[in-house]
């Protein structure tokens, strides 16, 4: 009898175990080793929120509390990333992104894109226009989604991503994937972030300087390791049930691999600013597992 009350209570210990591992943070994952599961016949729609800032300009404190106020009340739809202009951590990706969706407009600080969706004949908006069309984004029926596979050796990032579809999808598609870095610091006018809310009362960053010395700057994108638009999806793939898998390697040296995070989507290829859009996004923290959700 003592053994059978022995068995049962490592049982329940093994039981809830795995519910306090079940309720973790969606967007970090789990440790590598288990795989993913076969494409299911659904997904979430996720939304990648691309946000274009720079620590010299002035306004983009403002972009950080609108951005933020957005991924908190969607933690596990919302995905931002930050792509830095004219400091330390811009990369090429910028230029990339403004010459193709752009669309003649000159650039504003902040602005961003949902999920490269176009609205009004903009994709590029302003930050009083994100809230809005995330709303929009985040309830479109997903057709497509993604996991990933992630593990670091030296100053390598391992990553495989599986795109999967639930029905068949006229055009061609890519994938694109992300490296972040969260908790990206320095010194001087490259890392310091300007604040023009610094003496405006009740706003989140009123009092905190201008600049921001020792600011803190998150969701930074610094690398991408596809093409710059994505690399093809095979077409036999994208049908129901199709899936389709790239690995990567991607050198992190030089990078916090305890701040790093992978981002990789699938986007419908266009040839203006205005018939392209992201179909889904996944995200998870690197070292770990994103299973289809």
């Amino acid at each position: 009898m003592k053994q059978l009350s022995l068995v049962i209570c490592l049982a329940l210990l093994a039981f809830t175990g795995c519910k306090k591992d079940d309720a973790g943070d969606s967007s970090t994952g789990t440790p590598t080793g288990g795989g993913t599961s076969s494409v299911p016949s659904t997904f979430t729609q996720k939304v990648l929120l691309e946000t274009f800032t720079g620590a010299g300009q002035p306004q983009c404190p403002d972009g950080f509390v609108k951005l933020d106020n957005i991924v908190s009340a969607n933690s596990t739809k919302a995905i931002p990333v930050y792509i830095h202009y004219s400091d330390a951590m811009e990369i090429a990706q910028y230029t990339t992104l403004q010459s193709t969706f752009a669309n003649g407009l000159a650039p504003q600080f902040p602005s961003g894109m949902i999920n490269r969706t176009p609205s009004l004949s903009m994709v590029i908006f302003n930050r009083t226009q994100w809230q809005s069309n995330f709303d929009v984004a985040k309830v479109k029926p997903a057709k497509c989604g993604l996991a990933i596979e992630s593990s670091i050796s030296g100053n390598n990032a391992n990553v495989t991503v599986h795109a999967g579809f639930n029905e068949a999808l006229t055009g061609s598609y890519n994938l694109t994937v992300y490296l972040l870095e969260n908790n990206v610091s320095g010194t001087g006018s490259n890392y310091d972030q300007r604040n023009s809310y610094n003496t405006v009362t009740g706003h989140a960053y009123f009092g905190l300087g201008d600049p921001i010395t020792s600011f803190k700057h998150n969701n930074v994108l610094r690398k991408v390791a596809t093409a710059a638009l994505g690399d093809a999806i095979s077409s036999s793939n994208v049908k129901v049930g199709g899936e389709d898998i790239k690995t990567f390697s991607i050198p992190i040296n030089g990078y916090n691999s305890n701040e790093l995070y992978v981002v990789a989507f699938i986007s419908k290829v266009g040839t203006t600013a205005t018939d392209r859009e992201i179909m889904n996004v996944q995200r998870v923290k690197l070292g770990n597992t994103q299973n289809w959700d």
